[in-house]
């Protein structure tokens, strides 16, 4: 039987394909400029048009996502964009705005004796819910892609993050699915990094590297579940079609 696609990298879904369960959960760690988002949509890609695919993006604007499947002409058929930075800014951050402005600028006379507007109504928006309600939607194998935690831990409690990525990875198992969720590293507290890590069956850490000719991409395999033997780093080329890997340069004892 074939083998499931991971990141649509042959050398690597050769390896990877039959080392993970039917259902698991990928945490994708790097520095800012270290090509996760390029990385990140090559998983979703990878997924299409097999199973659906959900692109959460959490700093990208959607056609911006849509614009770089374009581009590299990869198939879209399947693919549903979820802009949730998008969705924070129009129900939270919006409103906050027009208060600040009211209360800096105060109410003019025009808004005393002009037509009486609708009453405002308090908008409530929880992204714990709205992610968990997404969740509960899917009840057939699929692909996620979470581009990036670093967004829900910045407006979250990381005990409502945990549960979120929980539940995805409950659905992974239940439902035969793979999720991919995007973290930078260096940045948050090393208790919720390893928390998240040990959630996930798969860990890539991608870095950007001085070489002799500019800069140089090292992918490593930190984890495999079960299997140790399979971690490994390798260096990878950015090109026009996603990543490539370069010949096996190290592999852990």
């Amino acid at each position: 039987m074939k083998a499931t696609p991971v990141f649509g990298i042959a050398e690597l879904d050769a390896e990877l394909g039959p080392a993970l369960p039917p259902g698991w959960l990928a945490l994708l760690e790097g520095p800012a400029g270290s090509g996760s988002p390029l990385l990140a949509k090559q998983f979703a890609k990878a997924g299409l048009p097999r199973v659906p695919v959900f692109y959460y993006t959490t700093y990208e604007r959607t056609e911006d996502v849509e614009r770089s499947f374009a581009d590299r002409q990869w198939p879209t058929q399947g693919l549903a964009v979820v802009n949730l930075a998008d969705e924070y800014f129009e129900r939270v951050l919006r409103r906050d705005l027009e208060v600040s402005k009211t209360r800096e600028r105060g109410l003019t006379v025009q808004d005393l004796l002009g037509p009486q507007p609708p009453p405002v109504r308090r908008r409530i928006y929880n992204l714990e819910s709205r992610m968990l309600a997404d969740l509960a939607t899917i009840d057939a194998p699929f692909r996620l892609v979470l581009d990036s935690l670093d967004f829900l831990l910045e407006v979250l409690q990381p005990a409502e993050v945990m549960v979120v990525v929980r539940q995805l990875r409950h659905l992974c198992q239940q439902l035969q699915g793979q999720a991919l969720v995007v973290l930078q590293t260096d940045v948050h507290e090393r208790r919720v990094q390893g928390f998240l890590e040990d959630l996930a069956d798969l860990i890539v850490d991608l870095r950007t590297e001085p070489g002799a000719h500019g800069a140089e991409h090292a992918l490593a395999l930190r984890k495999v579940r079960d299997h140790p033997d399979l971690t490994q780093v390798r260096r990878a080329r950015a090109s026009a079609s996603g990543f490539e890997l370069a010949p096996a340069e190290s592999r852990a004892p």
